[in-house]
């Protein structure tokens, strides 16, 4: 049988709005700050630091705290190796969410938005700044608390090896099974459920939302029954999570890699582990012997390919089988869904990367990508002709298979599970002086949707999304405000909305080149 759809608490429970920027759980006191129309609430935690014995286990509830907390400052940033976009970290102790509300008070309990950042499970915080130390704030949840009437809470969570190892060992001696990361978010969640009627927030009408990882894990929820009745919408940036999930013998395998890796091969494998410096695990090696130089089309693809990796995995508890399985069988939280993708995903994730220069070097780099069988079909699906060059060819090849089209799969099994879905395509290219040349690339949307890079020319496109979000988050229909009217999407009916300076309706968006890209899926989903 389907799951049940989760209960939605009445609003009109006990709620005890505080005002001011003194607030008093039942954990303790915290000392806030006010930020223009809102008042913040940094680095609160809802767990126990995962140091020593509590390593890749389960969140543990956080012990309460006498006298008055300062909550001025973020938490620790969860750790990993820096990345072009996010500094480095090797602090453990990070399990911090951080809390926006309007300055005044409302006077009746308001919705609440949860962001899980991106970063691919391996990196990212919910204190980083915008990418590129062009400073600022980038998920700051002030425009959103002070101008929409929203409670807006970001949280860490474990990533990496810290947040996604798997092993059999671990798992007997007490640990999580290998989805600790999204037991943590889970964990925000039930904290929010807790807490948040004491800053004003309807604990009945908590929207996940998130970005690229973010946005696959709020899909991950959606496939969790453990999560269900902790949200009561869903919102994706970038990101699904219908394509193939590793499973935990899959991840064992890596697991044995990294532990003989580590030194920790032997019957005290799991007290070697919990013993290591966290700048040892997070070490990560390239295959033996494949080349370090970089080739036409980006490293990321073949020399310095890494030995192991980190990420959500079908554990039998978390996910207790494929997303894509749970929601073919309406075996999801069926609440409303908003999800999306940018129009220029991949540039991103060539940047820095030597450009194939023609026809021939983006032959060779899908064929270290793809099965030699299905190269002749890419190219003739993105003809070079058809773009600036080779090299923009495969930056959209890059997009349409990594994001654009499992978000469109995932929101067509979506629909198709009874969920009210809708969709959109962000096509404003990334605004910031200098990087224009990205297009609407992978994560161009989250300074409009936090309105974290001041400027005239997304001014008018953001207050449109802020408004379509908020909107979404009170009540499930982004619609309203004068904006224009957005229908909902289904397989037969596959429209979505185009943001960008004029904001338009698409029928089929790349329909024919994500129905081929489901077609690759579908063949290695079968054939695992």
């Amino acid at each position: 049988m389907p799951d049940a759809p989760p209960a939605t608490p009445d609003a009109s429970t006990a709620v005890a709005i505080q005002t001011g920027t003194l607030i008093v759980l039942d954990d303790g006191q915290l000392q806030g700050a006010v930020a223009g129309m809102s008042r913040r609430f940094l680095g609160i935690p809802f767990a126990k630091p995962p140091v020593g014995d509590l390593r890749w286990k389960p969140p543990a509830k956080n012990d309460p705290w006498t006298g008055m907390r300062d909550a001025t400052q973020f938490g620790g940033r969860c750790p990993q190796t820096a990345s072009l976009e996010f500094p480095a970290s090797d602090t453990e102790d990070c399990l911090y969410l951080n809390v926006w509300v309007p300055d005044p008070a409302p006077t009746k309990p308001i919705p609440v938005m949860l962001w899980l950042h991106g970063g691919g499970n391996t990196s990212g915080s919910a204190s980083d700044n915008v990418p590129l130390n062009l400073g600022g704030l980038f998920y700051d949840g002030h425009a959103l608390a002070a101008k929409y009437g929203v409670v807006v809470v970001t949280t860490n969570y474990r990533i990496g090896p810290l947040g996604f190892f798997y092993d059999p060992d671990v798992v007997a001696a007490g640990g999580a099974p290998g989805n600790q990361g999204l037991l943590d978010q889970r964990a925000a969640m039930e904290w929010v459920k807790a807490n948040i009627g004491v800053f004003g927030g309807d604990a009945g009408n908590v929207t996940i939302f998130g970005q690229s990882a973010g946005a696959f894990d709020v899909c991950f929820h959606l496939a969790s029954p453990g999560s269900a009745g902790l949200f009561h919408r869903a919102l994706g940036e970038s990101g699904g999570c219908t394509r193939r999930v590793p499973t935990k013998a899959e991840a064992a395998v890596g697991a044995a890699a990294f532990r003989t890796a580590m030194g920790c091969d032997g019957a005290d494998a799991v007290a070697c582990l919990r013993g290591k410096a966290v700048t040892t695990l997070l070490v990560d090696a390239p295959v033996d012997g494949a080349p370090t130089t970089t080739l036409p089309g980006g490293d990321l693809y073949q020399g310095g390919t890494p030995r192991w990796t980190f990420g959500p995995i079908v554990d039998g508890d978390v996910l207790p089988d494929q997303p894509r399985t749970r929601f073919d069988a309406g075996h999801v939280s069926k609440v409303p869904y908003l999800l999306g993708s940018n129009a220029d995903e991949g540039t991103l994730f060539h940047i820095g990367a030597t450009p194939v220069a023609n026809e021939t070097e983006l032959r060779a780099a899908l064929g270290r990508r793809y099965p030699a069988a299905a190269v002749d079909p890419i190219v003739a699906l993105y003809p070079v002709v058809s773009f600036a060059s080779a090299n923009a060819a495969l930056e959209r090849i890059t997009g349409d298979a990594t994001l654009v089209c499992p978000t469109h799969d995932s929101a067509r099994r979506a629909a198709a599970a009874g969920m009210t879905v809708r969709m959109y395509n962000f096509n404003f290219p990334i605004p910031i002086a200098g990087l224009q040349f990205l297009g609407a690339t992978h994560g161009a949307e989250i300074a409009l949707v936090f309105d974290s890079v001041a400027g005239d020319a997304q001014a008018t496109l953001g207050e449109i999304m802020r408004g379509y979000w908020t909107r979404f988050a009170a009540t499930g229909d982004p619609n309203g405000g004068g904006a224009l009217a957005w229908p909902t999407f289904g397989a037969t009916a596959d429209v979505r909305v185009n943001l960008d300076t004029e904001v338009t309706l698409v029928n089929g968006f790349r329909g024919d080149v994500c129905a081929f890209w489901r077609t690759m899926d579908d063949a290695a989903f079968t054939a695992n």
